[in-house]
């Protein structure tokens, strides 16, 4: 009897800076179960962070940017993000 993994929880991102002003919008609705789920997913709905502010290699953030998941900043891809999670990306240097 093979098992079918349940689908991928929902995650909310807000953009800030950068980001925001390529994607051309602040909120971007991906699934994910880790925050490198989150970043591949943000490259496939939003290809224009792809270059800039992902890299299109490995799917995952270029210096200069991170995520902001349960108030802490983080870029460990192997971070834990739950179904309904709230997820920033931010510079993570002033200015944005």
């Amino acid at each position: 009897m093979s098992t079918v993994a349940p689908p991928a929880p929902a995650v909310a991102v807000e953009l800030f800076g950068v980001p925001r002003l390529l994607a051309g919008t602040r909120h971007l609705a991906v699934a994910g179960r880790t925050l490198g789920d989150v970043a591949a997913a943000l490259g496939e709905t939003c290809p224009v962070l792809l270059g800039p502010v992902l890299d299109p290699a490995t799917g995952w953030l270029r210096e200069g940017y991170i995520f902001v998941a349960g108030e802490r900043f983080s870029r460990d891809p192997e971070r834990q993000v739950g179904d309904g999670s709230a997820v920033l990306l931010v510079s993570s240097v002033a200015g944005g």
